[in-house]
């Protein structure tokens, strides 16, 4: 069963219900303890649980650096997200140098494989004839399309995440050292999920996933002691960041979640067909506005040129089985026929006549729908609705 990378941490809630409200795809639900439960089968890792809570009763786990020992070798992979939180490239040195002294055996910067698989994305869209197509970058939009939105999977770009890309390389190029394993620095809680712990995804090339927002204090301790100098790639940097991207007329670059689900509505009716591309990210600024960073993203596209001043790295020129795979179309969870579709259909309709329809989540669900859905599946009955069970309550004393 897969399991959120978002867990629930309060022990009581002030029952506010804005996480259920705030899900985009009503895996957030209230039980009868009052206490939040996520639907791991459901939920996209989106965060706007998180943010929505004034609690603060929700967060994203990953690992931890006491798995370091466990191996024989261990390599720490840098995204271009955080890379682009430093303003000039002797800041990114000593950052990549304080990285190191966590007790890591290597540091990579993967900036240069974010940089071919952009790359590829334009040469795909520049040669795609089936209409639009979407590109594959963001766990949150790869997820939302399947569960939302599943006529477009045909469209989502057949490339695999970055993370999982160069961790295949790095894996492949250290193959002599042991037991090596490969820790990716996270910046949103959609990355968490990409890694083998903690969430025992063994289909993952990635061993662990590290939240930044976690193990910032502990960089910051060793920054300025040292630089690792390193090349980073520009067009890497450039690929997390809309404003940084390659404009051209029939490319469509969109960041936010109200806006990506506006988009994926209109493609939905094939309303956006003179665009070759869509280029979607979940978060607000991109991949640089991950809710794991820290700073202010907007000032992050300032930091691109002076971080590769001195020249940038070539991107990397992995083979075309290294980046491709149907990974992400295979994921697709309902293989229920149409017969039994619109049997489930109609149970739902019959018990949404039933219900009073004010979406009030007063039941711990997000919507009415919702609840006949769960009365359907026989996980709810009619008696559980509020709103139902007062006015029964009502009708009882009258009488």
């Amino acid at each position: 069963m897969r399991k959120s990378a978002v867990i629930y941490t309060l022990d009581s809630c002030v029952k506010c219900l804005k996480c259920v409200r705030a899900c985009p795809v009503s895996a957030l639900t209230m039980n009868a303890d009052s206490r939040i439960e996520i639907d791991g089968e459901k939920c996209l890792n989106c965060a706007r649980c998180i943010t929505t809570c004034h609690s603060k009763g929700l967060l994203g786990q990953g690992s931890t650096l006491e798995d370091i020992p466990n191996y024989d070798y261990s390599i720490c992979m840098v995204p271009p997200a955080l890379i682009n939180v430093c303003s000039t490239k002797e800041e990114a040195d000593e950052m990549m140098y304080a990285i190191k002294q966590l007790g890591f055996d290597e540091v990579v910067d993967i900036s240069p494989v974010y940089g071919q698989i952009m790359n590829e994305y334009f040469n795909l869209a520049d040669h795609y004839v089936e209409g639009t197509m979407i590109t594959s970058f963001c766990p949150v939009v790869n997820r939302y399309i399947q569960t939302k939105y599943p006529m477009l999977l045909d469209n989502l770009a057949p490339i695999n995440y970055p993370s999982e890309i160069a961790a295949k390389m790095i894996r492949e190029q250290h193959k002599d050292k042991g037991n090596v394993g490969i820790f990716h620095c996270c910046e949103c809680e959609a990355l968490l999920e990409l890694a083998k712990y903690p969430y025992l995804n063994e289909e993952y090339e990635t061993d662990h996933a590290l939240a930044i927002v976690d193990i910032f204090p502990k960089i910051r301790k060793h920054l300025k002691e040292n630089k690792m100098k390193c090349d980073y790639n520009l067009q890497g940097l450039q690929s997390v960041n809309p404003s940084m991207i390659l404009q051209k007329e029939n490319y469509l670059i969109a960041d936010g979640f109200e806006k990506i689900t506006n988009i994926l509505d209109l493609a939905e009716f094939d309303m956006l067909k003179d665009f070759k591309l869509l280029y979607l990210f979940a978060c607000f600024n991109g991949c640089v506005g991950g809710h794991l960073l820290f700073g202010n993203s907007y000032l992050y596209r300032n930091n691109v040129y002076p971080l590769t001043k001195n020249g940038s790295s070539e991107v990397t020129s992995l083979p075309f089985d290294d980046i491709y795979s149907d990974f992400i179309s295979l994921n697709a969870e309902d293989k229920r026929s149409f017969k039994e579709k619109m049997a489930f259909f109609a149970k739902v309709n019959e018990q949404l006549e039933k219900l009073p329809g004010y979406d009030c989540s007063a039941c711990g669900l997000q919507t009415c729908r919702i609840m006949a859905e769960e009365i359907a599946k026989g996980n709810k009955t009619l008696d559980h609705c509020h709103i139902l069970a007062l006015a029964k309550e009502k009708e009882n004393e009258t009488t």
